[in-house]
């Protein structure tokens, strides 16, 4: 009875000793404050890890080792800053929870993806050491509530938990703690259909007319919502066709658009929320203007108005027009500036 009790008071003072930090993936007030007040010259900026301040490194680096079995890279980064067009912070992307094509679940962290091994009732990644827990729950994430996969870890004397905000594919069907609680018990399979896809991280970093990266799903210009909206870059490729050009435009009110993902080896047509971002691909009309050479940076963003949609031969189609401020020079063409 006495060695039960000697030991039941050492757990009690071993967990009295360690310290408890909690960090938040929206990151505190100062240090946002302070990512708010810079200017941005480009759409997204990678905060690189050298920047954060050290408490903080050191506690992402912790739950970054359980997940990985490797140190966190310095020249790496953890948060993303989306600026406006003119270069203020609107929106900070931290590390979060997508499905996949092929219908498991990652992590996406930076430009890394850390698979995750689900099966009934359990939730971990193949180097995760023996401790670290992982759970749901409803954690407020800047102005609102998400449901998140935690993550605990404790180093030296210090208990780390992160809360990865878990991505739904629907916000008319967002996910909770209790219901991902209920699928990992009962159709863990079944977790990955309600979590949106992540961005193909291929993509990461291709270039277009300005060298910006482009984020957001694959659509047709008659898919996006009647409306002017601001394209930021664009990307030109060769193929068998001739020039194919995708335009990286600015989502203001989210919309639900059916996108062509891969599933269990085969293409699928499938509903996703498009927000923020999306990678258009012109019509016959547009087209001719990309040709023409337009200068479409952040500094010299382009319109694109969506006038009219109609159906033409059983095709979804759309009425719209490009206006660029500025073309490539060329001698012979006409000079617009008149």
């Amino acid at each position: 009875m006495e060695l039960g009790l000697s030991r039941f008071i050492k757990k009690v003072k071993f967990a009295m000793a360690i310290k408890t930090v909690k960090i938040n993936p929206a990151l505190d007030e100062r240090n946002r404050a302070r990512l708010e007040s810079k200017n941005y010259n480009r759409a997204y900026t990678d905060v690189p890890n050298s920047a954060l301040p050290e408490t903080l490194r050191t506690g992402l680096g912790a739950v970054y080792n359980a997940l990985t079995g490797e140190e966190l890279d310095p020249s790496g980064s953890t948060f993303t800053v989306r600026a406006d067009n003119s270069g203020v912070f609107k929106r900070l992307y931290s590390p979060t929870v997508f499905s996949t094509e092929t219908g498991s679940l990652v992590v996406r962290w930076g430009d890394r993806d850390i698979p995750l091994d689900v099966e009934s009732g359990k939730i971990s990644t193949a180097t995760a050491p023996k401790g670290t827990k992982f759970s749901f729950k409803d954690e407020p994430i800047g102005k609102y509530t998400e449901a998140c996969l935690n993550v605990s870890v404790s180093n030296n004397g210090t208990l780390y938990t992160l809360p990865f905000p878990v991505r739904s594919i629907s916000m008319e069907d967002k996910l909770s703690a209790d219901l991902l609680d209920l699928l990992l018990d009962e159709n863990p399979a079944a977790i990955a259909e309600k979590v949106q896809v992540a961005s193909d991280l291929s993509k990461r970093g291709e270039g277009g007319g300005s060298g910006e990266r482009m984020f957001g799903h694959f659509i047709k210009v008659a898919q996006l919502p009647i409306g002017e909206y601001t394209v930021t870059t664009y990307r030109m490729k060769e193929n068998d066709y001739g020039p194919q050009y995708y335009l990286q435009v600015q989502v203001r009110e989210p919309f639900v658009a059916s996108v062509r993902t891969q599933v269990d080896g085969e293409w699928v047509d499938q509903e996703v929320e498009i927000c923020d971002y999306a990678i258009v691909k012109p019509n016959n009309a547009l087209k001719k203007v990309m040709a023409a050479e337009p200068i479409i940076t952040p500094e010299t963003p382009a319109t694109l108005r969506v006038l009219e949609h109609f159906e033409f031969n059983g095709f979804d189609c759309a009425k719209a027009s490009l206006k660029c401020q500025t073309f490539a020079e060329d001698p012979e063409s006409f000079a617009l500036d008149f």
